[in-house]
């Protein structure tokens, strides 16, 4: 059965109307490198506690970008004091991390922490290294898998049933590609 002009012209028509609904659906969220710093700006520097003798404050951290690896560098400068004694360290760390998006709480979140470099001082050159070497540590195992960002309610609805999936760096930010939830 061949369909009539008419019918022929509704059926392109609506087809050309799906077509060019789908060309509007983003196919990815761009975060640009300004969106992150200000992000990063908001939340340090930031004072807390690590133990109960021990106070740390963290510096605004540089960004820097790391697309060939996919990665996230923060570089900052660090204050830990002794609460007791009021004496202090100070230093430098660099680390560096991947995104990974949490579905079960629609979250960004930090995946494969690296602390790249630990510089203390304030520290006998004799505890100079395993006070770097624990700083390393913390590092890792306290940020790894921190949560950076948690999507709204609203969020996901506007993107139209649409999930986070790969997650790219790129030279100007981060790329979040889009795809239908399971």
């Amino acid at each position: 059965m061949n369909p009539g002009p008419a019918r022929r012209r509704l059926l392109i028509a609506g087809l050309a109307a799906m077509l060019a609904s789908c060309a509007t659906l983003p196919h990815s969220v761009e975060v640009s490198r300004a969106q992150i710093e200000a992000a990063l700006a908001r939340r340090f520097p930031l004072r807390a506690p690590a133990s109960e003798l021990l106070m740390v404050q963290v510096g605004v951290p540089r960004l820097d970008l790391l697309p060939d690896a996919n990665r996230l560098r923060l570089t900052s400068a660090f204050d830990v004091s002794e609460r007791i004694t009021r004496r202090a360290m100070h230093g430098d760390i660099a680390l560096s991390f991947a995104l990974r998006y949490e579905p079960a709480d629609a979250t960004l979140r930090l995946a494969d922490v690296q602390v790249e470099r630990v510089d203390v001082q304030g520290v006998p050159q004799d505890w100079r290294r395993p006070a770097e070497a624990i700083a390393a540590y913390m590092g890792e195992h306290l940020l790894e898998g921190s949560v950076l960002h948690t999507f709204t309610p609203s969020q996901l609805a506007r993107a139209n049933g649409l999930r986070p999936g790969a997650i790219r760096v790129t030279t100007g930010g981060v790329s979040i590609e889009l795809q239908p939830a399971p």
